[in-house]
């Protein structure tokens, strides 16, 4: 079967590693995971934010008036359905896959580590710090009413109101891992060149799109874009392990460098908000040298849950939004099902999809 992936991002390549025994081509105008490896390489799927809430929609208020956010651009088909969808409950069994597909990514990265750390992969965990005691009682709440039922603790933080603690959750360097998937995937053919119209793909028995907010290029998919910028840097963090600030959008993890990613703004410019990003970070990071920084466009649904599904001849899987990395295994593997036509459907996850493309 004759197999054209276009992205070549984290979920692309998760997506070509899973139909690897097939003729697989990627298309993707950059290198290999150009827009993924900005971000912080926290595997995190717990950590769910649900788009159409009032208190969603309150958090990124909060983030707009201290300046972490900037709204400039949105998809209208999105906003539209946001504002019809808001504060619809998922179905149960939304949530299931949802635990179905966080415990996969979970187990499927430390299956790779296993068989070689070459991307530094550690399972120490996860802690979010708060600078208002208030926020943080809020989020202890939130915790306890996860579907996801995942484990948490609270803890006290030197220089913080507080943290609350995820135990189970890892982490890695997304440079180093999408070099590891260019090793796994080596016999793919990969085409540097954009893909502008779909009729230039007819050769193919199946397309799988994997390119992000910019399915919405092929596809009547409500998707928007929140801009994700990440830079690697050399400096000493004010705590050892890897966190997250939640007041002010900052995640660090200390590798080989610092990696430290913020910014969630409703863009899809190259504007990219560099200058700010390290103003805002430079009370958590001591910071010495920036060694690079890359941007990327996160791809949102309007509830946060990704887009999984199959039309005719078309495989979309995208719109995880921010947890993009943590789901990158679950969607690569549920996209190489349909793909083969093992799975024509996943529900609640293929609602957005039109009914023919």
């Amino acid at each position: 079967m004759k197999v054209a992936i276009v992205g070549g991002g984290i979920v692309g390549l998760f997506a070509s590693y899973y139909l690897r025994e097939e003729d697989v081509t990627i298309f993707e105008k950059e290198e290999l995971g150009h827009g993924s490896v900005h971000a912080a390489g926290l595997i995190e799927p717990f950590r769910f934010d649900r788009i159409n809430s009032l208190n969603m929609m309150k958090k990124m208020l909060r983030f707009r008036n201290k300046g972490v956010t900037v709204m400039r651009e949105v998809d209208r088909r999105w906003l539209i359905t946001l504002l019809k969808e808001m504060e619809k409950t998922p179905p149960e069994e939304a949530w299931e896959t949802m635990r179905e597909m966080a415990s996969f990514s979970l187990k499927e990265y430390k299956r790779m580590a296993e068989e070689k750390n070459d991307f530094l992969y550690f399972e120490d965990g996860l802690l979010e710090v708060y600078s208002d005691k208030t926020g943080m009682e809020k989020g202890v709440e939130e915790e306890r009413r996860s579907p996801f039922r995942n484990k948490f603790e609270e803890v006290e933080v030197d220089g913080f109101a507080g943290g609350i603690f995820f135990p189970e959750l890892s982490r890695l360097s997304t440079e180093k891992f999408v070099e590891r998937m260019k090793k796994e995937i080596a016999h793919v053919k990969v085409i540097k060149r954009e893909v502008k119209d779909l009729n230039e793909l007819n050769d193919f028995d199946v397309i799988v799109l994997t390119s992000g907010a910019h399915v919405r290029d092929f596809v009547d998919v409500p998707l928007t874009a929140f801009r994700g910028v990440g830079f690697r840097v050399e400096g000493k963090p004010v705590l050892n392990s890897a966190f997250v600030h939640v007041e002010s959008g900052i995640a660090v993890s200390p590798l080989d460098y610092v990696k430290v990613t913020g910014g969630f703004d409703a863009d899809f410019s190259d504007h990219d908000r560099r200058d700010e990003i390290i103003r805002s970070a430079s009370n958590l990071v001591k910071f010495e040298k920036v060694v690079d920084v890359k941007w990327g466009l996160r791809p949102c649904s309007p509830d946060g849950f990704p887009i999984l599904g199959r039309r005719d001849n078309l495989v979309v899987a995208t719109g995880a939004c921010r947890l993009g990395w943590s789901y990158a295994p679950a969607m690569g593997m549920f996209a190489s099902k349909l793909a083969r036509g093992e799975e024509r459907d996943y529900g609640y996850l293929s609602r957005f999809l039109p009914p023919n493309h």
